[in-house]
């Protein structure tokens, strides 16, 4: 096997999560802070688009903006099983959004309900301190309850970052889009005019799956399907300045029924240099001394 698949306790623990939670379940959405990042989780696992907060850092809202995009999708046995949403606001996998707990939101399928056998457990948490203040990590526990074994497992995950909408003043919705790593190291990055970047960056072990980063050249918006993005094999570098969406695949190979995978990601945001500010006011500035120019002549 080339990751690990855990055997029938995994399935216990997560039985036995979802009866010790399910008493403190909160409506959804819900919110976890650590003074500096702030993250807003719907029920089915992704970022809210219902209130001033989705994903924030440093007074800054990334994803929040106009056609907020924040979503996952699953493919099993060379179809789609499930694609979480948030601009449809739907839930494909019936979860339920607990938290916050111990610093994290943990998102918990009620197991043997909906998502044609599939089961998921998400665990979003945001560190309160050190180097780590800036990141959103999300753990994944997919569980194959469907009865037979599945092949062909596929994750994606992806985001529209809009930090430069909430810049003052309005830098407009696109982004400079960079792929940074492939396989373990897999990491995309969307950076703003005025240098606030997020980048979407693979967790897991390096020898655990094939991952992929992706910036989707056609839309903004809409999810991807990870068999796509795992196909496109895109290299390190630039991707332009658009408004793209950034997307992480997994390729998750046979997982038996029964059996369970884990992988992860962050969300790494980060304001701008100092020289950066001074180089984009400097270039503001040069924009608008030609302008006059031109209005005199």
């Amino acid at each position: 096997m080339k990751f690990e698949l855990k055997n029938h306790i995994t399935k216990a623990v997560a039985l036995a999560l979802c009866s010790a939670f399910v008493t403190a379940a909160q409506a959804a959405p819900t919110t976890i802070t650590n003074g500096l990042t702030s993250a807003t989780i719907d029920d089915a696992g992704y970022f809210y688009s219902g209130s001033a907060t989705g994903l924030n850092f440093a007074g800054r809202e990334f994803v929040n903006i106009d056609t907020m995009a924040s979503n996952w999708s699953l493919n099993a046995n060379g179809g789609s099983i499930a694609i979480a949403d948030e601009v449809l606001g739907n839930n494909p996998l019936a979860t339920v959004a607990f938290g916050p707990i111990a610093g994290s939101i943990s998102v918990v399928t009620n197991l043997g309900g909906g998502g044609g056998g599939w089961a998921l457990t998400e665990t979003i948490s945001i560190p309160t301190s050190g180097a780590q203040v800036g990141h959103v990590a999300v753990t994944i526990n997919l569980t194959n309850n469907t009865g037979s074994d599945a092949t062909g497992v596929q994750w994606g995950v992806g985001i529209d970052p809009d930090q430069g909408r909430t810049a003052t003043p309005d830098l407009g919705n696109g982004t400079t889009n960079d792929i940074l790593g492939l396989g373990g190291a897999a990491a995309v990055r969307a950076t703003s005019l005025d240098g606030w970047a997020v980048t979407l960056a693979n967790t897991t072990s390096a020898s655990a799956f094939s991952i992929a980063g992706y910036v989707d050249p056609l839309s903004c918006c809409s999810p991807v399907d990870p068999g796509v993005m795992l196909a496109a094999a895109q290299a390190i570098g630039s991707y332009g300045f658009a408004d793209s969406s950034i997307n992480l695949a997994y390729d998750l190979g046979a997982i038996a029924n029964g059996q369970s995978v884990s992988f992860g990601y962050e969300y790494i945001l980060a304001v701008p240099e100092p020289e950066t500010y001074a180089m984009l006011l400097a270039g503001l500035g040069l924009i608008g001394f030609s302008a006059r120019r031109r209005i005199s002549a």
